[in-house]
C-alpha cells in the first residue's frame, strides 16, 4: 500500500481497523502517522459536537413550575406547548450540529486541511514543460483544452478528502497560487472564502470545481491564475462578434 492509497482510505474510513492501514501506518516514514492522528482527532471533535446531553427531568421541572394553581386543562395545554417548545429547542441544536459539520467537511475546509502534506510545492520555482503538465491531467482521465497557464511549477495527481483531484501550482509575479481542480464534482458553491490563513475561491466549472488556494497573494495574482486555468481546462473563450 503506497501513501495516496493509505490517505484516500483514511480520509473515507478514518476509524478503519484495516491491519493493512495499520501496518502502513506504523512503517511509513512520509507522515502518514500524522496523517491518521489528525483525521482521528477531527473525528473526536465531530462526535463530540454531536453528543448534546439532555439534563435529566427537564421537562418535568418545567412542567412542574407553571402546573402549580392551573387547571388540568391548562396544565395539559401547557405540556403540550412546552412540548413542542424543547421539539424546537432540539431542532435548533440539530441544526447547529449538522452545520458545523457540513462546514468542516466542505470543500474549502477540506482543501485548507490538504495543504500541510503539500507546503514544499510552494517554494518550487522551476516551470514545468506543456507536456508534463498535460501528464498531470491525463492521470485523472482529463485532457487540457487549452494552453497551461505560464510558470506551473508543480503538478501532481492526489486526493482531497474523498474527491480525486489534479494539484497544480503556479507562480504569479512569483507568488505561489495553488489550483485543486476535482474534475467530475459539479455540486460546488462558488464563491470566495478565507480559512485558516489561506484566501481561497472556489470555481465551477463545466467538467469539474476548481478550488484555488494562497497565502498573502495579491488579487492580481489570484485572478490571473483564475483566467489561466479556466482557460486551460474549459478551453479559450470564444471570441465575440465585435473581435471577428
Amino acid at each position: 500500500m503506497n501513501c495516496l492509497d493509505f490517505r484516500r482510505r483514511i480520509s473515507a474510513e478514518p476509524r478503519s481497523r484495516d491491519p493493512a492501514l495499520l501496518a502502513h501506518r506504523d512503517s511509513c516514514t512520509e507522515g502518514c502517522a500524522a496523517f491518521w492522528q489528525r483525521a482521528q482527532r477531527f473525528e473526536d471533535d465531530v462526535e463530540a459536537a454531536m453528543a448534546v446531553p439532555v439534563p435529566d427531568g427537564l421537562a418535568d421541572r418545567i412542567l412542574l413550575a407553571h402546573a402549580t394553581g392551573e387547571r388540568r386543562a391548562q396544565v395539559g395545554r401547557r405540556r403540550a406547548w412546552l412540548a413542542m417548545a424543547a421539539s424546537v429547542l432540539i431542532a435548533f441544536g440539530g441544526v447547529g450540529m449538522l452545520w458545523r459539520y457540513s462546514d468542516q467537511h466542505s470543500l474549502p475546509a477540506l482543501a485548507v486541511a490538504h495543504m500541510p502534506w503539500e507546503m514544499d510545492s510552494l517554494a518550487l520555482t522551476r516551470p514545468m514543460t506543456d507536456d508534463q503538465v498535460e501528464a498531470g491531467f491525463v492521470g485523472r482521465a482529463t485532457h487540457l483544452k487549452g494552453p497551461a497557464p505560464g510558470m506551473v511549477t508543480y503538478v501532481h495527481d492526489c486526493t482531497v478528502g474523498p474527491y480525486p483531484a489534479v494539484h497544480a501550482v503556479t507562480r504569479m509575479d512569483d507568488e505561489p497560487v495553488v489550483a485543486l481542480y476535482m474534475p467530475g464534482k459539479m455540486d460546488g458553491k462558488p464563491g470566495t472564502f478565507h480559512r485558516d490563513g489561506w484566501d481561497g475561491r472556489e470555481l465551477q466549472l463545466h467538467g469539474g470545481t476548481l478550488v484555488l488556494l494562497a497565502q498573502g497573494a495579491s488579487r492580481k495574482a489570484m485572478e490571473t491564475a483564475e483566467r489561466g486555468w479556466r482557460a486551460a481546462i474549459e478551453g479559450p473563450a470564444p471570441a465575440s462578434i465585435g473581435q471577428i
